[in-house]
């Protein structure tokens, strides 16, 4: 299975524990049945967050911060960004996701994003972090 791992959902996963940081850990960890699929964009998303927002050193140290980010980039399926990119969901921000996967065969996309979570279209599949842990995919 691909999958993409929305920027909230590694972000999360990098500075607490819960379903993200479990799904992030199995997959780092080489023991998950699903590969993550990312692009230079949404590399970027994550870097930025995590490395230039003051507030979230009280959850993670710059070090590691840039390590989790290094961590990832070695391990992750990174293609280019997506070509086309339309307007499909109500933040347009969120839209490059939607091409990414859909140029890139993707399965699903994990996220924490209301406006994903609640676009109607739905193709691929977004889910939660803990609906995609309870549909078995840690595993």
């Amino acid at each position: 299975m691909r999958i993409i791992l929305d920027a909230n959902v590694l972000v999360s996963a990098a500075i607490q524990r819960g379903a993200s940081h479990r799904i992030v850990a199995a997959w780092l960890a080489g023991s998950a049945d699903f590969e993550v699929v990312m692009c230079p964009e949404l590399l970027g998303e994550v870097r930025e967050v995590l490395t230039t927002r003051p507030r979230l050193r009280k959850w993670i140290s710059l070090q590691n911060a840039a390590l989790f980010v290094e961590t990832i980039e070695a391990v992750v399926d990174l293609v280019e960004n997506p070509g086309e990119v339309k307007t499909e969901t109500r933040d347009p921000n969120d839209d490059y996701l939607i091409a990414l996967a859909r140029e890139h065969d993707v399965d699903v996309v994990v996220s924490g994003d209301k406006d994903l979570l609640e676009w109607n279209e739905q193709r691929p599949p977004v889910m939660t972090p803990a609906d995609f842990e309870d549909r078995g995919g840690t595993t």
